[in-house]
């Protein structure tokens, strides 16, 4: 069984909700420039083989609890 988690991403003007599958996280890290914000990486690549990274306005904390529960 699949399971997903909405995450919000900043997209230039808005904020909008993603669903990402759980199994295709990756690696969390905090942000460096924003302690409000996070990327989460996914473990898939995208089209011309770079590594997939949302920008999550979550702070790192909230998204790593998530994932340790």
């Amino acid at each position: 069984m699949n399971k997903f988690i909405e995450l919000p991403i900043a997209d230039e003007e808005e904020v909008k909700s993603v669903l990402v599958n759980v199994s295709t996280v990756g690696r969390i890290f905090p942000d460096p420039q924003n302690t409000r914000k996070c990327i989460v990486e996914l473990n898939y690549h995208s089209i011309n083989d770079a590594p997939v990274c949302l920008e999550i306005n979550l702070p790192y904390e909230t998204v790593r609890s998530y994932f340790m529960s």
